[in-house]
């Protein structure tokens, strides 16, 4: 009697600067079963039993803890368990109050500069430098250091303003520094409202900040789009000279370690309503986009190619409902609820791929009583950051 095949990992093992990571198990054997541990033991026939339908394996760096080593074996129908493997991930966080930054485009007389900036938990900031002023997209999760003061200096001193896409508490941090540095700040009205992360946002000496307004950093003038849907008030800012369009959360992410999607369970808005929304924004500026810039991102993406897969995971359930909805990534656990999503591609290999979370697949699915949520929603779990 053969062995099983060994199990395998995604992502790699090795060492990472992120928080958290979710893991995937798979083994070339057809069918076969997979065991595993997370806490170094030795897996057997009683461990816990991996089921990709429930969500990533999530692996966490807390106080005390650098590394997590998963350990697995498989089992097939008429063949031997596979040999035990391991895999450890080992985690470099880095520390509060310092901002990361990178020179992505230098100004010039035709275009602005394009500074990014990371805090610790590696949400990215966008500092878009004109030839009068400048404008950062975000303020991140950090609460520590001084990110207006390193604004300044990365301009050499021009005014920055200051542009909160969305209020969700990791991109925020900074808002009251920057206040308190005389510079003018912008986030949604319509986010004072959400009920689930709370931005917690002091609204008293910010400006609300809609579709439909421009802001001149002179040679450069920034354009911002109404999104709704990741939450009530998104907006993202399009520059239509670059073609860059910066989009915080509106659009999701598809990083590859924690595999994000456009978190559209948050608000309440359905998939239906937020394909709107996306098309709306396609039909207005879509031929506009070249690179898109996200909130999570580590580099940027082609705009059209990643906001065409996106469109299409969304048309395709919303088109031929629930049947083409694919378990969630993120367990329902880690992403409020949501344990379905829409999908276009596979996050281990397809350089674009897109994807959904949602509570509502459709606008009538909110209206019912109760309310008719998506297959593998769960209205009771409330998922805290």
């Amino acid at each position: 009697m053969g062995k099983t095949a060994i199990p395998s990992v995604f992502p790699a093992e090795g060492t990472y600067e992120l928080s958290t990571l979710h893991v995937n198990l798979s083994c070339a054997a057809p069918h076969a079963v997979i065991r595993y541990t997370t806490d170094g033991t030795e897996p057997t026939s009683n461990s816990p039993v991996y089921h990709r339908e429930a969500g990533l394996i999530p692996v966490k760096h807390t106080d005390g803890v650098e590394s997590v080593t998963i350990r697995a074996f498989a089992q097939a129908d008429g063949l031997q368990p596979s040999d035990t493997v391991a895999f450890t991930y080992r985690f470099a966080c880095r520390p509060k109050g310092v901002f990361r930054h990178s020179l992505l485009r230098e100004s010039s007389d035709t275009v602005a500069g394009l500074i990014r900036i990371e805090d610790f938990d590696l949400d990215r900031m966008y500092l878009i430098i004109g030839q009068k002023r400048a404008a950062l997209i975000d303020a991140g999760w950090d609460y520590d250091g001084d990110l207006p003061a390193l604004c300044h200096a990365l301009t050499g001193g021009l005014p920055v303003d200051l542009l909160i896409a969305h209020g969700h508490p990791d991109h925020i941090a900074q808002a009251e520094k920057f206040i308190e540095y005389g510079c003018k700040v912008y986030a949604p009205y319509a986010d004072k409202s959400m009920k689930q992360l709370d931005c917690g946002l002091d609204f008293t000496h910010i400006e609300d900040l809609k579709g439909g307004m421009r802001f001149d950093l002179g040679g450069t003038v920034l354009q911002i789009y109404a999104t709704p849907g990741h939450t009530p008030g998104s907006v993202v800012v399009l520059d239509e000279n670059t073609g860059d369009l910066f989009a915080s959360d509106s659009f999701g992410s598809n990083r590859r370690e924690i595999p994000d999607s456009a978190w559209l369970q948050l608000s309440g808005y359905s998939l239906e309503s937020c394909l709107r929304s996306l098309e709306t924004f396609l039909d207005a500026a879509g031929n506009k986009c070249k690179r898109i810039f996200t909130g999570h991102n580590a580099e940027m993406m082609d705009a059209q190619q990643y906001l065409s897969t996106l469109r299409k995971a969304m048309h395709n359930a919303v088109d031929n409902g629930a049947a083409c909805l694919s378990p969630s990534l993120r367990s329902a656990a880690e992403s409020f609820g949501s344990g379905s999503i829409a999908v276009e591609g596979d996050w281990r290999h397809d350089p674009i791929w897109a994807a959904a979370n949602l509570q509502f697949l459709y606008d009538v699915d909110t209206q019912q009583d109760p309310p008719r949520y998506a297959p593998g929603f769960d209205p009771k779990i409330k998922t805290i950051l």
